[in-house]
C-alpha cells in the first residue's frame, strides 16, 4: 500500500511538472474572466518582488472570501506573539477583503497563493522561509505538503473541514492519502465528523477545537454609504437575496411577483455570488416584466426599481444591514449553501434552501434553536419572507435566537491557538536555523 500511495503521489508530480509550461496561458484565461490581479499574476508563479521581514514567519494559506475572514483573528493573534503572517489567497474578492480589514495591521502581509507544482513551490519556499505552515479548512496541496515536509517545515490545518464531495474524491486514492495526510502535524477540525473523515484519511493529530467563522469579527460599513442607502429605500419593505448561483435568481425573483401582490412597494435586492452575472439578472427580471437596476450602473435603487441587483464586491454586511430577513443561497440548488454568519451579525434573520452541506454544522446551530427558516421554493420563500415583513417582533426574535445561538458556540480561535502552541514554540525555535542554515529543498 506504501508503494502504491508514493506512486499515487510520483504521477502527480509528473502531472503537475508537465503542466509548469501551460500555466501562462492559464492564468491569461483566468484574467480575462477578471480572476487575476493585473500583474501580480506573477506571484501565483513565484516571482516575488517584496523581502522577506526578520523574525518568525508563519504562511498561512486561504483560499477564498469565507475562509480569510475565518482565519483574520487568528492571523492577528499570531502577530501579537512575534509572527509576521504571509496570508496568500487564491481569489482576487479574498485579496481585496484582507485589505480592507488587515490594512491596519503591517506584520500581515499578502500573496497570491504559488501553484502546487514542484518549481514553483520550492521557489516559494526559498524566498519565504517561512517558520511554518497553516492551511484554512481543505486546502491540501500534494506537493507543498511533501516540500514542508522534506524542510521539515511545520504545518498544521485549521478549521477543518472536509465535505461529503471531497472526502469522496479523497477515498478515490486512499492508498495515497496516509503518505500525505501523515505529514501534516497537526489538524485542527470543527467537528467530529470532520475528526472521523481525517483521522480515515491517515491524519494522526486530529483535535476539535470548533468553527473559527462563529469569531468572524462583524464587517465594517461605511456610514455614509449606509445613510445613503437607508434614505433611498426608505418606508419601502425589502427582501435580501445573498450569493445566489444561476437558477437560483429566477426562483427569487417568482417569489417576488408573489409577494409584490401584498407589498406593492416591496424592493427585492439580489447580490449575486459573482458580481459578473449581474447583467444577466437584470435581462432575467425584464423577460419576467419586473423593473430591475443594477448598482455598478444607476448607484442606489430608485422609487420606480423593483429588484436591485448589487453587483459589487465587499458590500455584503451594508445589504444585509438594510433588509429585517435574507434568503442565503447557493441553497436552493444543489451547490452546498453559504456562510450565514454575517447575516447574523447584521441582526438579519435567515432563511435557506435545504441543500447546505456545506455548512451543515452552522444551519444545524441555527435550526437547532428556531433562527433559520428552510424554503424550496417560489411559494414557501414568498410565505416566509411575508411573515417576515408583517410580523417584526417575530423577524426580530428569529435574529436574537440566531445571535444567541453562536454566541454559545464561539470561543474557536482561543481553542486552536491553545492546540497550537507546540508547533508555534516549535517554529519559533527553528526559524533562526531555518533563515541561516535552509532545508534541503530537494522534493
Amino acid at each position: 500500500m506504501r508503494m502504491l500511495g508514493d506512486l499515487a503521489l510520483q504521477t502527480y508530480w509528473l502531472a503537475t511538472q508537465a503542466a509548469r509550461p501551460f500555466l501562462p496561458f492559464f492564468i491569461a484565461r483566468r484574467k480575462r474572466a477578471g480572476k487575476e490581479e493585473g500583474q501580480r499574476h506573477q506571484e501565483r508563479l513565484a516571482h516575488i518582488d517584496c523581502p522577506r521581514p526578520d523574525g518568525p514567519l508563519a504562511w498561512v494559506h486561504a483560499a477564498s472570501v469565507g475562509e480569510t475572514n475565518a482565519v483574520l483573528p487568528l492571523c492577528v493573534a499570531l502577530t501579537e506573539r512575534g509572527f509576521t503572517v504571509l496570508l496568500t489567497t487564491v481569489t482576487t474578492t479574498a485579496a481585496q477583503t484582507l485589505a480592507e480589514r488587515a490594512s491596519e495591521n503591517p506584520r500581515i502581509l499578502h500573496q497570491y497563493a504559488p501553484f502546487d507544482v514542484p518549481s514553483i513551490i520550492q521557489k516559494f519556499l526559498d524566498h519565504w522561509q517561512p517558520s511554518m505552515a497553516i492551511f484554512a479548512e481543505s486546502e491540501i496541496w500534494p506537493m507543498t505538503i511533501k516540500a514542508l515536509s522534506v524542510r521539515e517545515i511545520p504545518s498544521a490545518i485549521v478549521n477543518g473541514r472536509m465535505s461529503d464531495r471531497s472526502f469522496r474524491r479523497w477515498r478515490k486514492f486512499k492508498s495515497a492519502t496516509p503518505s500525505l495526510f501523515g505529514k501534516i502535524d497537526q489538524v485542527l477540525v470543527r467537528g467530529e465528523e470532520d475528526m472521523l473523515r481525517f483521522q480515515e484519511l491517515g491524519s494522526e493529530r486530529v483535535t476539535i477545537t470548533g468553527n473559527l467563522k462563529y469569531d468572524s469579527p462583524v464587517p465594517n460599513i461605511d456610514p455614509a454609504e449606509r445613510a445613503r442607502l437607508q434614505h433611498d429605500i426608505a418606508g419601502r419593505p425589502v427582501f435580501l437575496a445573498t450569493s445566489t448561483h444561476n437558477g437560483e435568481d429566477e426562483i427569487v425573483l417568482k417569489a417576488h411577483q408573489i409577494l409584490r401582490q401584498s407589498f406593492p412597494e416591496l424592493l427585492t435586492c439580489i447580490v449575486p455570488r459573482h458580481p459578473r452575472r449581474g447583467k444577466t439578472i437584470v435581462e432575467l427580471a425584464g423577460t419576467l416584466g419586473i423593473k430591475a437596476e443594477l448598482r455598478t450602473a444607476s448607484g442606489n435603487p430608485s422609487a420606480a426599481c423593483e429588484a436591485y441587483v448589487a453587483d459589487t464586491m465587499g458590500e455584503l454586511a451594508l445589504f444585509y444591514s438594510a433588509a429585517p430577513a435574507a434568503l442565503v443561497g447557493g441553497s436552493l440548488e444543489p451547490i452546498g449553501g453559504h456562510n450565514p454568519i454575517e447575516a447574523v451579525q447584521q441582526g438579519c434573520a435567515v432563511l435557506s434552501g435545504p441543500h447546505v452541506s456545506n455548512f451543515r454544522e452552522v444551519f444545524g446551530v441555527l435550526e437547532g434553536a428556531e433562527a433559520c427558516l428552510t424554503v424550496r421554493n417560489p411559494e414557501e420563500i414568498a410565505t416566509a419572507v411575508a411573515r417576515c415583513l408583517s410580523d417584526p417582533l417575530y423577524t426580530k426574535a428569529l435574529a436574537a435566537n440566531a445571535t444567541q445561538s453562536l454566541e454559545n458556540v464561539g470561543g474557536a480561535v482561543a481553542r486552536s491557538l491553545t492546540a497550537l502552541e507546540p508547533t508555534l514554540l516549535r517554529a519559533v525555535r527553528q526559524s533562526a536555523d531555518l533563515i541561516k542554515h535552509p532545508r534541503n529543498t530537494a522534493a
